[in-house]
């Protein structure tokens, strides 16, 4: 599936109306073909399933009228209770959470399975005929109705259980964690046993920002203003073989564009015109909000804003954050068994076709670490859970620019201790996770660590 593709699932994956309406059209067809087969009868081989003899023609106009009225209101009081945990979620875990919660396809289901129902009854009582010698009761479609509206009315006791599971911290961060992790995975390659491991420079390289354009080069401007949520390297590598192209990005999935501004620039500056820049700019899919398809810090920075709100004066819950941050560790410690992406794709031939704007160890680190550091001064527990989930991603055998980065962080932790700890306990805890967080990047040849003892 292409990153256009993938971006147009996912938003259909994020809307309310998709599964529900689905749902509605196959309960449509279903009970046109059960009316169908009721009417056809023992001429067209259905005789088993005349058998059904549930109620005439006003008993089954009552039947399904219940159940028609019973799924439609029900499915407005599902309606109801969605958009009060969305509301909780927004307030207490950060509106970029609302994403997650409305792609889970339990909700979607269970809405669209009560109108599905209210559907499928509407239409087979409008199949029933009462009048005189002309007398019809979908016997059949009736007994589907009656098994659709038992399974609808289950499936609310799944969605109560549902709902009541989401709005907990933990099952939250678990969920946002799995995305993390998944976006590592499809973004950060494996590292092949025995492969070099990126130096300091190299991922200085990585990260350098674009600047300006060179030499026989020429900018292609953005047409419009969002965020790239995907890039789709493939069609553009195939753009700059079949026009003998370099072209170099200016931009990485989850950063801003600013229509105007160059989103590339292709040498030779000779062979741009306006159908190559439509080209390339349509290889960029752009949108209001950030995802974490190709964007694994947008997945990180959502762990720290369920850490930041936790630790605010008004909520005051450090052991989210302390979830928070195990959940972190966990998807950093992934990252360091994989590769630095290459900022260089090649065609066929092995010609360097694409310059891109790969992601860094430094940056992950950083998003991941930062903010929360910086939230935490004043919460030993906090800090010490940041020294001991970097003693945790150190142990064991990590690329230099991720051992270095781990390392600024260390160092500036032991900065925003400031002058210690108040309580001689709180001290003496603090100073022996910070010489574990020193022994195992020394291990791993870390730069010389700061002083300690005070």
């Amino acid at each position: 599936m292409g990153p256009r593709l993938a971006y147009i699932w996912g938003q259909l994956r994020a809307s309310y109306w998709f599964v529900p309406g689905l749902l509605s059209i196959g309960a449509a067809a279903l009970a046109a073909a059960l009316i169908w087969t009721d009417a056809a009868g023992p001429a067209r081989g259905a005789a088993g399933l005349q058998r059904f003899d549930l109620t005439g023609p006003e008993g089954a106009r009552a039947l399904l009228s219940t159940i028609a009225g019973s799924a439609i209101t029900v499915a407005g009081l599902v309606f109801s209770i969605t958009m009060v945990v969305l509301n909780t979620a927004s307030s207490q875990f950060g509106p970029r959470l609302m994403r997650n919660f409305m792609q889970h396809n339990g909700t979607q289901v269970v809405m669209g399975l009560f109108v599905g129902t209210f559907v499928y009854c509407l239409l087979a009582l409008a199949a029933v005929r009462s009048e005189a010698g002309a007398a019809f009761v979908p016997q059949t479609a009736v007994a589907g109705g009656v098994v659709l509206g038992i399974t609808a009315f289950a499936l609310l006791i799944y969605f109560i259980h549902h709902v009541s599971r989401f709005v907990q911290a933990a099952h939250v961060i678990d969920d946002v964690a799995g995305n993390l992790e998944e976006s590592v995975c499809a973004s950060f390659p494996e590292r092949a046993p025995g492969a070099r491991r990126a130096a300091p420079d190299d991922e200085l390289e990585a990260g350098r920002a674009p600047g300006k354009a060179q030499r026989d080069e020429l900018a292609i401007e953005a047409p419009r203003s969002g965020y790239v949520q995907a890039i789709d390297v493939a069609g553009l590598v195939e753009v700059a073989r079949e026009r003998d192209l370099l072209i170099r990005l200016a931009h990485r999935p989850g950063q801003f564009l600013i229509a105007g501004r160059p989103l590339a620039w292709v040498s030779p500056a000779t062979a741009v015109d306006a159908a190559l820049a439509a080209r390339v700019a349509g290889a960029l899919v752009t949108g209001r909000e950030r995802t974490s398809t190709q964007d694994p810090e947008f997945a990180v920075h959502q762990l720290v804003e369920v850490a930041l709100r936790a630790l605010s004066p008004g909520i005051n819950d450090p052991y989210t954050a302390l979830n928070c941050i195990d959940r972190l560790a966990s998807a950093l410690a992934l990252l360091a068994k994989r590769a630095l992406p290459s900022r260089y794709s090649r065609d066929a031939s092995g010609r360097v076709r694409l310059v891109c704007v790969p992601l860094t160890y430094g940056g992950m680190v950083d998003a991941a670490f930062d903010q929360i550091r910086q939230a935490a001064r004043g919460t030993p527990a906090v800090l010490f859970r940041l020294l001991e989930a970097i003693a945790s991603i150190a142990d064991g055998d990590l690329p230099e620019p991720l051992r270095a980065a781990l390392q600024r962080q260390v160092e500036a932790l032991h900065e925003a201790s400031g002058g210690g700890f108040a309580v001689h306990s709180d001290q003496a805890e603090y100073c022996t996770r910070l010489r574990t967080a020193l022994g195992a990047l020394l291990a791993a040849g870390a730069v010389r660590p700061p002083e300690v003892d005070r």
